[in-house]
């Protein structure tokens, strides 16, 4: 039986639902990286939680896929966790599964204004790669900064043209 609302939504966390719907997206500015008391379904109880404190809002309680996104983001051998500090990040509402049911939860993604320079939209990362990596790849591929969509674009083009030259 569940007592408390404590036990269905910490008041003393960001949660999906403060952000918005599947989809919605805040930016924030990664304050400190530390614990914090929350309340654990698991255990029925109050335990200490690694947690990622922001400037702009309530912290957000850790879990294994925010933190190896803030690992791939800002340190690759995942020795130093303030390195994080001062950065900023996208949280945004995505699908997930907790105990195997569905719900929404929040990921982070990496936060950039780069633009293409095909079309003008913010580059934005793929679930593999960063934006630095897209860019990387779209300088490599094309000589130009582009999105992923005018990524695919310039390749039939291209793909188009070889055809019509061979």
């Amino acid at each position: 039986m569940i007592d408390t609302w404590e036990k269905v939504l910490d008041p003393n966390f960001i949660n999906a639902e403060l952000i918005g719907d599947v989809g919605a997206e805040r930016v924030v500015t990664i304050k400190d990286i530390d614990f914090k008391e929350a309340y654990d379904q698991r255990s029925n109880s109050k335990s200490m939680k690694q947690s990622l404190f922001f400037e702009e809002c309530k912290p957000m309680v850790l879990n294994k896929t925010n933190t190896k996104t803030l690992i791939r983001l800002f340190g690759a051998d995942g020795s130093n966790p303030q390195a994080c500090v001062g950065k900023k990040i996208v949280l945004y509402v995505d699908k997930t599964k907790v105990a195997g049911k569905p719900t929404t939860g929040i990921r982070i993604r990496e936060y950039t204004e780069i633009k293409c320079d095909e079309c003008g939209e913010v580059i934005k990362p793929t679930s593999t790669k960063n934006v630095s990596e897209l860019v990387e790849i779209s300088k490599r591929n094309t000589g130009r900064k582009l999105c992923l969509k005018c990524m695919k674009k310039e390749k039939e083009r291209m793909e188009i043209q070889g055809s019509e030259n061979g």
